[in-house]
């Protein structure tokens, strides 16, 4: 397997590599059992929402640029908006005699989009980072510890790569650890600096720029603390050598389902006494 390469396959395409990604590791470190059913047997539940629809919109944004993408914009009528802000059937009229190149929106996501990317633009260090952009929407195979890995960049500059991430706190700078946490965003950082460390770049930490939808749309740019990437490098290459063992065994049970458990006490137990 080559150490490395560089492509630029659309995303449906990405998605079919064989190679492991960010997203994979994090519903491996969540249940071995829910990976083994998304990605092995392809039985999971969709993972569709009007969150991640709103953020494709994002990335479009970024991906075009700001000025091409708005040019292209089409805002919805009314009435061709469901309740849940999804097109409906009155909306198959209208799209169908929208131009080629067209973005259509619903009033909804238009509203909260322009004042959610003015407020990126506004902020110097994520205004830096898009200015600098030296690529974007690229895709990265290499290899960790003899193990295939892949991960879809969203944007890079020469020093470093950089991630959009949409959440609805209004305070995205005093949250974001949280939210890293609980959605192991910590696994993606390392992962991404193992890629960009194979192809070349400078091995600095990957950035998150942390987009608010919620007004005033604030945003910041994060980067994870030292320590913090060192536990996440770990914990990647340990991913990595447990998916490989439950491969060989077919084992997609959580450590310990398959014995007695001896339940927990600390419902039980108040301050250091029953």
């Amino acid at each position: 397997m080559d150490p490395f390469s560089i492509s630029h396959e659309p995303a449906h395409e990405y998605h079919g590599w064989p190679e492991t990604s960010a997203s994979q590791l994090k519903e491996l470190a969540t249940s071995p059992r829910a990976y083994h059913q998304r990605f092995v047997l392809k039985t999971a539940p969709s993972k569709e929402s009007a969150s991640l629809s709103y953020g494709t919109l994002l990335h479009l944004w970024h991906e075009v640029g700001p000025d091409a993408f708005w040019k292209r914009v089409e805002i919805a009528p009314a009435d061709a908006v469901t309740a849940t802000g999804q097109f409906g059937k009155a909306a198959q009229s209208w799209l169908s005699n929208l131009p080629a190149d067209a973005i259509p929106i619903s009033p909804a996501d238009a509203a909260k989009l322009k004042p959610q990317t003015d407020e990126i633009l506004a902020n110097p260090a994520s205004a830096e980072l898009l200015a600098q952009r030296a690529d974007a929407e690229f895709n990265i195979k290499f290899t960790r510890n003899g193990h295939g890995c892949r991960c879809r960049v969203d944007g890079a500059t020469a020093e470093v790569f950089y991630d959009l991430k949409t959440t609805r706190a209004a305070d995205p700078a005093s949250t974001f650890d949280y939210e890293c946490k609980e959605w192991k965003y910590h696994l993606q950082a390392a992962l991404y600096g193992f890629a960009a460390e194979a192809a070349g770049w400078p091995k600095k930490p990957l950035h998150f720029i942390a987009t608010s939808n919620t007004y005033p749309y604030h945003c910041a740019v994060m980067v994870l603390p030292p320590e913090v990437m060192r536990l996440a490098e770990r914990q990647v290459d340990e991913l990595l050598r447990e998916l490989d063992q439950r491969r060989a065994l077919d084992w997609w049970s959580p450590r310990g389902y398959g014995e007695v458990i001896e339940m927990p006490s600390r419902a039980f137990i108040k301050g250091r006494g029953w």
